[in-house]
């Protein structure tokens, strides 16, 4: 893989990955990268979700962390400090002030509303919601890139014609606001889901979520700019290789535009 940046990084904060901060750094350097991105996922002041992001208390101690690594390591790695944020237009203000506080955002819209999330359940209705929250987010001007802009199809069984309606206005609005889209290696780790393709013949085939190569079709029309993401949760990640081929088996033919190099936005 050409690319030697990874800006979707998470940490034991988050409440489901492992592994220490300069483990990550030491993995990433193995790897040769020449940039890491922490972006673990953005707390919310009042809100507690333990199991799937840091406590508002603990972005302080966050930063300082990734700072101290940055001064350590500097000669080796250039070290961003992020956060992974879904949109809720109720928290413009929180997003524009902690957006000065760090290097980057990147979109990764796990939530339709606290509480209700997209990979347990995404009906037809939650991809339009899902959609429009991904489109309103880049019109803001402070994200980097979407991540997992598949994500939906965590929680479904099928590609619908509104998932490619989905596929088609998510293409739009990266290239029209030139934020890139983020094909994620993590998504393997749910393994193989049954998905179903014709109603009519009832016909069924396993693939992974995420990529989900119809989603990826449909951008490969649009020639907008696309990354890999490990969306790592254990520094081990960047070194297992085998993600990076079975993304590649998956978008095998397709013609996309991947960058080499990131702007932080």
């Amino acid at each position: 893989m050409k690319q030697k940046f990874n800006l979707h990084t998470h940490t034991t904060r988050c409440g489901h990955a492992e592994g220490l901060d300069i483990q990550y750094v030491e993995s990433a350097i193995d790897a040769g990268f020449k940039m890491l991105g922490f972006s673990d996922h953005i707390p919310f002041a009042g809100v507690k979700m333990p199991r799937d992001r840091m406590s508002y208390e603990q972005k302080k101690e966050y930063v300082l962390s990734l700072k101290e690594l940055q001064k350590k390591y500097h000669e080796q790695i250039d070290i961003k400090i992020g956060y992974e944020i879904e949109y809720f237009e109720e928290y413009d203000e929180y997003y524009l002030e902690l957006r000065k506080e760090c290097d980057y955002f990147i979109l990764g819209q796990h939530l339709k509303y606290m509480g209700y999330e997209y990979d347990c359940y995404c009906s037809d209705d939650d991809v339009l919601s899902y959609v429009q929250q991904v489109e309103n987010a880049v019109k803001k001007g402070f994200i980097t890139y979407i991540a997992h802009p598949d994500y939906f199809m965590l929680g479904r069984r099928q590609f619908s014609e509104v998932c490619r309606e989905a596929a088609h206005r998510i293409a739009r609005i990266s290239l029209d606001y030139d934020v890139p889209l983020e094909i994620n290696l993590n998504g393997f780790r749910y393994g193989k889901k049954c998905y179903q393709f014709d109603n009519k013949d009832n016909k069924y085939e396993e693939r992974y979520a995420y990529p989900f190569r119809e989603f990826w079709e449909i951008v490969s029309t649009y020639g907008c700019q696309v990354l890999y993401g490990y969306d790592a949760h254990s520094p081990i990640a960047f070194l297992e290789k085998d993600r990076e081929y079975k993304a590649h088996e998956i978008i095998d033919g397709l013609e996309l535009r991947f960058v080499e190099n990131i702007i932080l936005r």
